[in-house]
């Protein structure tokens, strides 16, 4: 079985509670080995969430680009171009609550597609189950980016990391650790770091 929307859920659940312990101050670092800080790694995960549940909520689906809608400007100067801003006035409260509202539009959009919806994505057009995965993998990475910024350790759960490794990461070497696993193709290990990776989200079977 592919990941689920429940997967999904249960994941940016936990993190939620997670980002809600923050201070204010945290989301100014930053994030783990990225070029962002942290406020602009959680504002890149609104902008996944947002965009792949728009890749699959309509009644017909772009099947060759992503939903045309054009980025702003950079928020600060040399940041990512990012659609989706938490207000920085808003602290850690106000990412906790922009977090979970797009986390339930992936979440919404998942669980409710019909069967057989397809949606484009550059790494292969996809369904519900593999934007299911898309999203927890975002989630997990770039929070553990967050998190481990901020000195504090984190694990998702092994049984779903198990399920979108098995869903989006077909090739990859497998342990009997999927966390590590998930660490290593998306090179977030001190031997992987710095290499070129990419999930296959299309359609298989």
């Amino acid at each position: 079985m592919g990941p689920t929307a429940d997967d999904f859920r249960s994941i940016t659940d936990d993190l939620t509670c997670r980002f809600a312990e923050l201070p204010d101050d945290a989301w100014s670092k930053p994030a783990l080995a990225l070029a962002w800080d942290c406020r602009e790694t959680a504002a890149h995960l609104l902008d996944d969430f947002a965009f792949y549940a728009m890749q699959l909520s309509g009644r017909q689906p772009p099947q060759d680009d992503y939903v045309v809608l054009v980025d702003p400007p950079a928020w600060q100067p040399g940041g990512p171009e990012i659609l989706f801003w938490p207000d920085p006035a808003t602290g850690t409260a106000g990412i906790v609550s922009c977090f979970d509202a797009a986390a339930g539009l992936l979440y919404a959009v998942a669980a409710t597609a019909p069967a057989g919806h397809r949606g484009y994505h550059p790494a292969g057009t996809s369904d519900a189950s593999g934007f299911a995965a898309m999203g927890v993998t975002e989630a997990v990475l770039h929070g553990f980016d967050i998190l481990a910024a901020q000195g504090i350790g984190y694990r998702p759960d092994d049984v779903v990391i198990g399920r979108v490794l098995d869903r989006i990461f077909p090739a990859t070497e497998r342990t009997d650790d999927p966390w590590q696993d998930l660490l290593e193709a998306s090179g977030r290990t001190p031997e992987t770091r710095g290499q070129k990776w990419r999930w296959d989200s299309s359609v298989r079977g």
